[in-house]
C-alpha cells in the first residue's frame, strides 16, 4: 500500500541548500523531544526537510480501536519538528503550524523544549539553530495558556540566576525573549522566594562564580534594571532585594561593566580568567583509542586494569581499528608496553568478547577506561560486561545506564548471586538539588560523576 504524504512546507520552496543539510544533520543528532521509534524518525525527518512532507499532521496515526495504531514517525512532538525545520522562521508561522494541536500537547512540549534547551549544558545549538528554538518559545505565548507561559518563564528566570550565580555563564538561556512573561509570572505573588535568593547572591557579590558578572547576559539583566526597563511587578520584586542589601555592597553597572564597592574589577578579572583556565585544563586531547558515540539509552562502565599495559591490552582487543593508531603513538615512548599489550591482548580475547566493539572508548588515564554500548533498562543489564571485565583481571568502578533523557541510573549487585537493583544518580557536590533536574547531557559530565560514584566507599564493583 502506498503512502500518501501531506505537504507541509510550499513545494516550490527551496529544501535542498547548504543550510538545510546542517540543519536536518544538526535535528537529527541534537533534537530528541518526545517519544518517536528512532528506526522510522530520520527518514521521517529527512523527508520533511528536503521534501517539505509528512506521513501525517497528527501525534499518533490511526483510530483509538485501530490494532495497528502508531505513533506518528516524527514522534508525539510533531509540531516541535514541523515548527524546528520550517523554511520561515517567525512566531506567525510557528503559531500557524502549533495552533492544529491540542493545547495540552503543546504544552508538554513546551515543557520538554524549555527544560532541555534553556542554558548551555543539556544540548549545544548552532546559533541557526538557536534562533529557532528562541523563535518557537516566543510563539507559545500565543498558543499555550497564560498561566502555563507565565510558569515557564519563570522557571527559566530561576534558572538564568542560578547559572549567573553559580556556572558564571547565561548563554544559550531562553529567558531573555520573555521578560513580560517574567513580570506577570510574579504579579499574583507566585511563590518567588527562589528567585528572591538567587538575586540576591547576585546583586550582592557573592556569586559561587564571580566570573559571571563579567558574562554579557548578566551585565545586560542588571544594566536593564537599574535603568528600570522590566515591568512593574518584577521591578518592585527586584527593587525589594536590591534595598535590603547593605549600600556598601550592592551591584552597579558603570561604562558597561559590573561594579561593586567591595570588589575591584581586578578581582572579578582574576575570577573569571582562573575559571576559563580551568575549563581549558578540563579540556583534554583526544586519546588514540578514543571513539565513538551511543544514540539513545547506553551502558556505561568504568573499568581499572592492574597496569598500564593491561589497559592498553584491554583496548586493542576491544577495539582492534585503534590498535594501530595506538601502538604508532607508542613507538617512540612506549614501545615496551605495546609490545606487552599486544601480547596480553591475545590472553584476553576469549574473556572479553561479550564486550567486543563498544560504541564508546575514551581512555580517562593510563590504567582506566570508560566503555559504553547502546543498551535497554531490563533486569540484569550490565552484568555480562561485569562478568567479563571480572574474567579479564578488570575491576569495574561504575557501572550505569545513561537514559536518553539524560537521567543517569547507577547499576548494583552485577556479580553472580547478588540480587540486581538500579539507584538515580544523585546530584554531585556544589550541584543544586533541582538544577536541570538532575540530568547528564554531556559525555564529560557522566564521566564526572561515574568518577565521583567509584570514589564513594560502596561501589558497583564491591
Amino acid at each position: 500500500m502506498t503512502t500518501e504524504f501531506v505537504q507541509i512546507y510550499p513545494a516550490d520552496t527551496a529544501l535542498h541548500t547548504p543550510d538545510r543539510q546542517a540543519l536536518y544533520a544538526e535535528l537529527l543528532e541534537h533534537i530528541d523531544l518526545g517519544e518517536f521509534t528512532k528506526k522510522t524518525f530520520a527518514p521521517a525527518l529527512k523527508r520533511l526537510c528536503f521534501e517539505g512532507r509528512i506521513e501525517s499532521r497528527d501525534e499518533r496515526i490511526g483510530g483509538l480501536r485501530d490494532p495497528v495504531r502508531r505513533i506518528n514517525p516524527l514522534g508525539t512532538y510533531v509540531h516541535a519538528y514541523l515548527c524546528l525545520a520550517s523554511p520561515v522562521v517567525s512566531q506567525e508561522a510557528f503559531v500557524e503550524i502549533l495552533q492544529h494541536y491540542k493545547q495540552a500537547s503543546v504544552t508538554d512540549m513546551a515543557i520538554d523544549l524549555t527544560e532541555r534547551f534553556d542554558g548551555t549544558r543539556r544540548h549545544h545549538a548552532s546559533p541557526a539553530l538557536h534562533a529557532r528554538i528562541r523563535c518557537l518559545v516566543q510563539a507559545l505565548r500565543q498558543v499555550i495558556s497564560a498561566e502555563s507561559f507565565q510558569y515557564r518563564c519563570g522557571r527559566m528566570f530561576s534558572g538564568f540566576l542560578s547559572r549567573a550565580c553559580y556556572r558564571g555563564t547565561t548563554e544559550h538561556s531562553l529567558v531573555t525573549d520573555c521578560w513580560d512573561g517574567v513580570d506577570q509570572y510574579v504579579a499574583p505573588g507566585n511563590d518567588v522566594e527562589n528567585i528572591r535568593s538567587l538575586a540576591t547572591t547576585l546583586f550582592s557579590g557573592e556569586a559561587e562564580e564571580p566570573a559571571g558578572y563579567q558574562d554579557a547576559g548578566v551585565i545586560a539583566f542588571c544594566e536593564r534594571y537599574l535603568q528600570r526597563q522590566f515591568g512593574p511587578h518584577l521591578l518592585a520584586l527586584l527593587d525589594d532585594v536590591y534595598q535590603a542589601i547593605d549600600p556598601a555592597r550592592r551591584l552597579r553597572v558603570e561604562h558597561g561593566a559590573i561594579v561593586f564597592p567591595h570588589l575591584s574589577l581586578a578581582d572579578i578579572a582574576s575570577a573569571a580568567g582562573a575559571l576559563q583556565d580551568e575549563a581549558a585544563a578540563a579540556t583534554r586531547a583526544p586519546h588514540p583509542d578514543d571513539v565513538g558515540t551511543v544514540q539513545g539509552t547506553g551502558l556505561f562502565c568504568l573499568v581499572r586494569s592492574p597496569s598500564a599495559a593491561h589497559s592498553l591490552a584491554v583496548a586493542h582487543t576491544l577495539r582492534p581499528t585503534a590498535q594501530a593508531s595506538a601502538s604508532a603513538s607508542a613507538q617512540t615512548s612506549a614501545a615496551a608496553a605495546t609490545d606487552e599489550a599486544e601480547t596480553l591482548a591475545d590472553t584476553l580475547r576469549e574473556a572479553l568478547t561479550p564486550m567486543a566493539h563498544p560504541d564508546v572508548l575514551q581512555r580517562v588515564d593510563d590504567t582506566t577506561l570508560l566503555l559504553g554500548w547502546e543498551a535497554e533498562l531490563d533486569a540484569g543489564a550490565g552484568r555480562a560486561e561485569f562478568a567479563a571485565c571480572t574474567a579479564a583481571g578488570c575491576s569495574v568502578l561504575a557501572c550505569a545506564l545513561w537514559m536518553e533523557s539524560g537521567e543517569v541510573l547507577h547499576l548494583h549487585g552485577l556479580a553472580q548471586g547478588q540480587q540486581w537493583r538500579f539507584a538515580r544518580a544523585r546530584p554531585l557536590a556544589g550541584q543544586q538539588e533541582d538544577e536541570d533536574e538532575g540530568l547528564v547531557q554531556e559525555l564529560q559530565d557522566l564521566l564526572a560523576l561515574l568518577l565521583a560514584t567509584a570514589a564513594e566507599p560502596t561501589g558497583t564493583s564491591r
